[in-house]
């Protein structure tokens, strides 16, 4: 049924295309015009005026039978570098050239949605009514799903093509999430005839990291400072630094328990210099866990059985507009596609991932009423 080169070609053509976030239009317009000739009713809703982008989410409404809804999701924008994306298909891989990431991560997922909606259409299988939404700003803190009207379409299950992993493994679990800016404020002088007269930022910041809880903290939590930025010149005492910090943890609760440490760890290492603390950090999108008898695992197994791949269910320390989604009480599985390293230059793909993938999306909506 997947007609394999009708899949790739498709995937193809997206990863040429650059969608960093916020600068999804071309993608968007390409996706507007592939769910349209297919016969959807496509809508671009209000996300990217929200948020500062130049392109909203995209909605494709296709009319089922019975009254089940099934909404599915891909997100249209890439991680850095993505301009001039070269992808080279080498022993039943596709890949780039090496001088960019792919873009499997997640076109590999949008591409997979809408060749199983040809095949459905094509064979005349009945479906439910299905919602695609191709979404924006997903890897800038999934602000495309946070600004997503969900309420207006109301489904039932909702799947999310957006993970690691070979086709067949269900997402079940994902953090609770934090992050922001902590700013340490000292004082400078000049370092080489009056250091006593400054307060070191970075110094006092230092005695603070030493305290802290950084790194994996238990098998639920991680904590991480991934960016520090701070000085003026190296013979004055460095008046400012600004650290980038981030925690995830399955635990809202440990969560919130790291964060006030954390806090109070900083405000009283720069108390103690003389310094002024500020800090932006707080807590993002909420995790999920997802019983094994749930409805939507019961679906998502039956499908994996029906096109014979192996169905695992997982935990994951990253998060997906499937976290937005289950937040606002709407059931919600993020499902593997088959990419691979993702975020990096050396991303691929296997093309027979991606056909299992587009498989597995044909049996979910046929076996759903």
């Amino acid at each position: 049924m997947i007609n394999r080169d009708r899949l790739v070609e498709s995937f193809i053509n997206m990863a040429k295309i650059s969608s960093p976030s916020l600068k999804e239009r071309e993608m968007a317009d390409y996706i507007k015009k592939e769910l349209e000739s297919l016969g959807l009713d496509v809508v671009e809703d209000n996300a990217g005026i929200k948020i500062g982008g130049n392109s909203g989410n995209i909605i494709g409404i296709m009319k089922g039978s019975g009254e089940k809804k099934v909404l599915l999701s891909a997100h249209m924008d890439t991680v850095l570098p993505c301009d001039k994306v070269n992808p080279i298909i080498d022993n039943g891989i596709i890949k780039s050239d090496g001088k960019t990431i792919l873009g499997g991560d997640d076109k590999a997922g949008i591409a997979a949605i809408i060749e199983a909606i040809k095949v459905i259409k094509e064979n005349n299988f009945e479906h439910p009514n299905i919602i695609i939404v191709c979404s924006i700003a997903e890897e800038i803190g999934l602000l495309g799903a946070k600004n997503f009207e969900i309420e207006k379409y109301s489904p039932n299950f909702s799947f999310i093509l957006d993970s690691s992993g070979k086709p067949g493994i269900a997402i079940v679990q994902t953090p609770f999430s934090a992050k922001g800016q902590i700013k340490i404020v000292g004082r400078p002088a000049h370092a080489g005839i009056a250091p006593e007269n400054g307060i070191n930022a970075l110094t006092v910041a230092a005695h603070a990291i030493t305290k802290l809880k950084l790194g994996r903290i238990d098998d639920e939590t991680t904590s991480n400072i991934g960016i520090v930025r701070g000085g003026e010149a190296v013979n004055i005492v460095m008046p400012e630094v600004i650290l980038q910090y981030e925690a995830r943890s399955f635990s809202g609760e440990k969560l919130d328990i790291l964060l006030d440490e954390t806090y109070n760890i900083f405000l009283k290492t720069a108390e103690e210099f003389g310094a002024k603390f500020e800090s932006t950090v707080e807590k993002g999108y909420s995790g999920y866990y997802l019983e094994k008898n749930e409805e939507i695992l019961k679906c998502f197994e039956k499908a994996c059985k029906n096109i014979d791949v192996e169905y695992i269910t997982k935990s994951t320390g990253g998060g997906s507009d499937a976290n937005i989604y289950n937040e606002k009480g709407y059931k919600s599985l993020t499902i593997a596609i088959g990419m691979t390293k993702v975020h990096t230059k050396e991303e691929y793909i296997e093309i027979e991932d991606m056909i299992d993938t587009s498989k597995l999306v044909v049996e979910l909506l046929k076996g759903i009423r």
